[in-house]
């Protein structure tokens, strides 16, 4: 086989859905080689794979050989080209034993290389662990005495407890009773031993969670699915903030959904990505408060002289400041502010484990922020780099963001709170828990002089307190001003009437925590099945714009309202189980989200039941900092004012109207004052559009004719002076034609419509075309071309350049537009405007 041939079987392989039959043909195994007889791929019928098995830490398959299969032989396996992954029946090893693998693409450089996800028995003496256990007789009235209380009679939870229809827990029988075993009742485990919760766990798969494949397919089924091309472009917006680019565009036309997969990949790689990662993330940790925009030194000021001495470290006194000091000054306050999000940035940015946001032992620090924490030797590319690695500070047993300065003042405690604020928190942010939902009878019954510890001995306060309390104690080591503060080594010690330190119920070994207790917890979130689903609740709304359906009221919920919620659980807990069975690697469960059938919704085919999807699908308003990025993107600068004066401040994107004037107008948030984005626009935000619709044309559309044809961003068809008119005042069909075509290239270019040349919204731009210049011609002739008619706009017309040079006096030459005596320039403003203030420029 040539070269050129294997390469193209090889790249084949990626191309096609792969399809498997009822009776599978075994893979066998011999001498560290794997053989797969055969999977079908569309394109290129029945292939046989030969993979090389070597054993790094991991199993890594590498793909070595391909060569026609047999057609009298069973299929081996299948191929997903979403997830890039390869099922395989039945590999039979040399001992005999047999195993159904689960491989994923580990590599594509210089040859494709897999891992082995998921390795299943299947001719040992164990159990199906998959299969639902019939219920016992007894079974029901444990649920009851049980169970229902928090999670209702018929499973589908309660403001106390979650859903148990199509539970974070319910992959497995056995897993699922496990961890009822382990944790339930909540506080209470010992009042379920193992039998007990086996036959809890066999009621609860039978019972609620038997028929939810039919609900998904009887809900998702019904839904229309944009095609590999447009989900590029929208997943390039959401992650990029931009248009996706020819090689991007190349990929998904030669691949299809494998490339789409690919380009996902690749654009969780760029710099982009993490910006809109650290929004996504601040939007429920609400760090950037002591961002430098929320004042100069917001989180030095948070950091104790006595533990970091060196903590204003740029400032030699007022006499002696460098001219750059108001510059250092912010870079280090940002990097200390930052450090969170910056943790959870390098964790996703090398593909970390995600629980390592609660189990890391390290912190973030820059440059600037590693002189303020005292921190020497580590390897910067530079002395002033914009760059994070992690670093350890001295004593200090560091738990992720749990230890974090940033988010321990941002959630403060007092001396009566006593830490139940910040473990609110925990249970909010990181296991998808509303304490403040259970019931109980407050706060007219609040105050309790007859109890003597009401948080324990009172039931009603019990209710909250026995699962909030033993983590807020969990805390006593980091004051109020989130110092690490041993409570052992103070005068005063802990307090004596709280719970003490656990988590779900088990108290903590004292032996080895007393002082880390922290890094205890957070190791118990990282196993925590709660902690994957309160992980996928920020990124579906990060991503969606809303979060996922709460769980409906048993007694009121319509039938409608049970299978949206039962379809969207049942799809988003394989996200997560595919998310936790690769590491939690974070950038699996984004791709996992961005080619799920919900985010991919295009509509409803007919027959489906509406109801069930009036929260189905993720356009949502681009906040005003993604729209910023999409703006500099289209055109290369950002919305400030003429651009004439750009070159003043083109260095500062706080300038940028969207990121300081209107940021709070047009639904953006500090972080402090102002915590939750608006995500439908009001009358001022609407004006907010109009008016940066029609400065952003003005600006624009001279700029972008005036510079050379190949430099241009909006004009690829026609040129300055290509007006519908001849010098006889006659329409000429050919330019007609181009100016056609480059509306047709706006609508894409802008909005991503991808309209016919005869499609009725090219015809309406068209007109308004032509409608505006010959009103601008007759106002032109009437004047008998006066300067006054044929002149630009003041702010509209170009006189310099980005670097600030006068066009009026560049080399004895003028070189700026400042006339329109076609009224061509101002036409295509007019075009321009009236795209960009279409509700499409504004969402995604």
């Amino acid at each position: 086989m040539g070269w050129r041939t294997k390469a193209a079987l090889t790249l084949g392989l990626m191309l096609g859905l792969l399809v498997s039959e009822a009776q599978a043909q075994q893979s066998t195994v011999q001498n560290d080689r794997l053989v797969v007889p055969r999977i079908d791929i569309a394109e290129l019928g029945a292939m046989e794979l030969g993979f090389r098995i070597v054993y790094d830490t991991v199993y890594l398959l590498y793909l070595e050989d391909i060569t026609e299969a047999s057609l009298n032989i069973k299929n081996s396996g299948v191929f997903d080209p979403q997830r890039l992954t390869i099922e395989l029946d039945e590999v039979m090893l040399q001992s005999g034993q047999s195993y159904g693998l689960e491989l994923s693409l580990l590599s594509s450089d210089g040859g494709y290389v897999f891992r082995i996800d998921e390795a299943i028995p299947l001719n040992s003496n164990q159990p199906n662990s998959g299969a639902i256990p019939e219920p016992s007789d007894q079974a029901k009235t444990l649920y009851t005495a049980q169970c229902s209380s928090c999670h209702g009679s018929s499973g589908i939870g309660t403001s106390v407890g979650p859903s148990l229809i199509a539970c974070a827990n319910c992959g497995s029988a056995s897993g699922l009773s496990q961890y009822i075993a382990a944790t339930m009742p909540l506080g209470q485990p010992a009042n379920c031993d193992a039998a007990c919760a086996a036959d809890l766990s066999a009621y609860i798969l039978a019972i609620f969670n038997s028929s939810n494949t039919e609900v998904v397919s009887q809900t998702v089924g019904f839904l229309q699915i944009l095609d590999a091309s447009a989900t590029l472009h929208k997943a390039t917006k959401q992650l990029a903030s931009r248009n996706p680019v020819f090689e991007e565009i190349q990929l998904v036309s030669n691949l299809g959904t494998t490339g789409l997969t690919l380009a996902i990949n690749n654009l969780m790689e760029q710099p982009a990505f993490y910006d809109r990662l650290t929004e996504i993330f601040n939007d429920y940790f609400l760090t950037d408060k002591y961002h430098s925009r929320n004042g100069s030194e917001a989180a030095i000021n948070l950091l104790s002289s006595d533990d970091y001495p060196n903590r204003r470290w740029y400032d030699p006194g007022k006499s002696s400041r460098p001219e750059n000091y108001n510059a250092i000054r912010e870079a280090t306050n940002n990097a200390v502010a930052r450090e969170p999000l910056e943790l959870i940035n390098y964790i996703v940015k090398n593909n970390r484990p995600f629980t390592e946001i609660v189990t890391a032992d390290y912190i973030m620090v820059s440059p600037y922020s590693a002189r303020t924490y005292g921190v020497e030797g580590l390897p910067f590319s530079s002395e002033w780099a914009d760059e994070f690695l992690p670093a350890k500070l001295e004593g200090i047993p560091h738990a992720g963001i749990l230890t974090s300065p940033m988010f321990l003042n941002r959630y403060p405690t007092t001396s009566t709170n006593r830490n139940r604020g910040r473990s609110r928190v925990v249970f909010d942010l990181l296991l998808d828990t509303d304490v403040l939902a259970i019931e109980g009878v407050r706060p007219g019954n609040s105050v309790d002089i007859t109890t003597p510890i009401p948080t324990i001995n009172n039931p009603e306060c019990a209710k909250c307190h026995t699962k909030l309390d033993p983590v807020a104690s969990l805390f006593q080591n980091w004051d109020y001003k989130g110092r690490y503060r041993p409570a052992r080594l103070s005068r005063e010690g802990w307090y004596t009437d709280m719970e003490a330190r656990g988590f779900n119920g088990q108290p903590m070994p004292l032996a080895g925590n007393v002082d880390s207790s922290l890094q205890w917890l957070g190791a118990k979130i990282a196993v925590d099945p709660k902690f994957p689903k309160a992980i996928t609740r920020i990124l579906i709304n990060g991503l969606t714009g809303k979060e996922p359906l709460d769980s409906p009221n048993e007694a009121t919920a319509s039938k409608s309202e049970l299978d949206a919620y039962t379809a969207e659980r049942s799809i988003l807990n394989d996200m997560q189980a595919r998310f936790v069975a690769d590491n939690y690697i974070l950038k699996t469960l984004i791709r996992e989200i961005l080619m799920s059938p919900y985010w991919r919704a295009a509509g409803l085919t007919e027959g489906a039941n509406s109801l069930s999807h009036t929260q189905t699908g993720s356009s949502y308003l681009l906040s005003p900092e993604q729209l910023d990025r999409k703006i500099e993107s289209l055109y290369g600068f950002t919305w400030r004012g003429s651009l004439d004066s750009y070159y003043k401040d083109k260095s500062n994107s706080n300038t940028s109207k969207l990121n300081k004037t209107f940021h709070q107008i047009y639904g953006g948030i500090d972080s402090d004052s102002v915590t939750t984005r608006l995500k439908s626009p009001n009358g001022l935000m609407g004006a907010m559009q109009i008016r940066l619709a029609n400065e952003l044309a003005c600006y624009a559309v001279p700029r972008d004719l005036w510079k050379p044809a190949g430099q241009r961003n909006l004009f690829l068809f026609v040129d300055l002076e290509d007006s519908p008119y001849n010098e006889a005042g006659v329409l000429d069909d050919t330019t007609l034609s181009l100016i056609k075509q480059n509306i047709q290239y706006l609508h894409a270019y802008l909005l991503g419509e991808f309209l016919a040349l005869d499609s009725p919204e090219l015809e309406i731009s068209q007109q308004l075309f032509m409608n505006t210049i010959n009103r601008g011609r007759q106002i032109i002739l009437n004047s008998g071309g006066a300067w006054s008619s044929v002149r630009l706009p003041d702010l509209c017309d170009v006189t310099r350049d980005f670097e600030g040079n006068d066009l009026r006096k560049m080399n004895g030459q003028d070189l700026s537009l400042t006339e329109d005596r076609q009224y061509v320039i101002r036409a295509w403003m007019a075009v321009a405007a009236y795209l960009l203030a279409d509700y499409k420029f504004f969402y995604n």
